[in-house]
């Protein structure tokens, strides 16, 4: 018999009939997949990766028991009915079906992010990829874990579960998760060029900063020194010398002003052509 329930009180009631005592609930909020042989059942925790609280089951010999946040359906079963009918063939199907439903959170998890990272490609939000990284990594290892699980399932570590009579089925399950784990790394790889590029883009835009400042500071060089020159020159007027030549000439102020705007024209000239103004 398989028992599928969305109910703790009524999946605990349950597996108490044929004498399993243990306070299993704290199991259902683990953040890691666990399995665990008592003398009569064994316990398998396996975690979604987005959805709460975790698929419980509790696999005897006879009779399977799983408490999820989903009940599973008696058509989930159909295609499975001559499985059904072997030495742990209720066991084996559900964990199948079970595990199906874990690989598929992971995958829907992944295509969020998929769709996030390459619209990540037009925007290089730098706030936006780290938080995408990290997340993807969530991913990566809770995909890892789940095939650590696979494995170990397939080598009979828990002995309810025999993956030989699903083997198609099976192998199909463990390609899935591989080929999800070879597109997290893949999208990993994405993840670090995409922080290149926005080093990239940064460095792009602090030079332009500097080329710009560089550009502001050989113009106000260039306009100190063609106001300096008028200065240069009335500051030699200014001096307190008993002879100073031009003093006394009537046209001295005008050949001064004359001699003081042509040095700027001239300053101005040449720092134009040099291209800083």
């Amino acid at each position: 018999m398989i028992y599928s329930t969305e109910v703790w009180e009524d999946f605990e009631k349950k597996i108490q009939e044929i004498g399993v005592h243990e306070d299993l609930r704290s199991l259902t909020s683990l953040d890691f997949n666990f399995f665990e042989r008592y003398m009569n059942y064994t316990v398998v925790n396996v975690r979604e990766f987005s959805s709460n609280p975790n698929n419980l089951m509790v696999l005897t010999e006879k009779d399977s028991y799983l408490f999820s946040n989903q009940k599973i359906s008696e058509d989930s079963f159909k295609l499975f009915k001559y499985t059904l009918k072997k030495d742990f063939g209720e066991s084996t199907v559900l964990a199948l079906i079970v595990l199906k439903k874990v690989l598929a959170s992971h995958s829907a998890e992944f295509e969020k992010l998929n769709t996030e990272i390459d619209r990540q490609e037009e925007v290089l939000d730098p706030v936006a990829v780290e938080r995408l990284g990290r997340h993807l990594r969530k991913i990566h290892d809770a995909a890892d874990d789940f095939l650590d699980v696979l494995i170990k399932l397939e080598d009979r570590e828990v002995r309810e579960v025999n993956t030989s009579y699903v083997s198609y089925d099976y192998d199909v399950l463990l390609g899935k998760t591989r080929h999800l784990i070879d597109r997290i790394k893949s999208h990993l790889d994405q993840i670090t060029w995409l922080r290149n590029e926005i080093e990239l883009k940064y460095s792009r835009e602090l030079n332009k900063r500097i080329e710009n400042l560089n550009v502001i500071l050989k113009k106000l060089t260039a306009l100190t020194i063609i106001l300096m020159l008028p200065q240069v020159l009335a500051g030699h007027f200014g001096m307190n010398f008993k002879y100073m030549p031009f003093l006394d000439w009537q046209y001295g102020e005008l050949a001064t002003a004359i001699v003081s705007f042509g040095a700027m024209g001239l300053a101005a000239i040449y720092f134009y052509r040099k291209g800083w103004l």
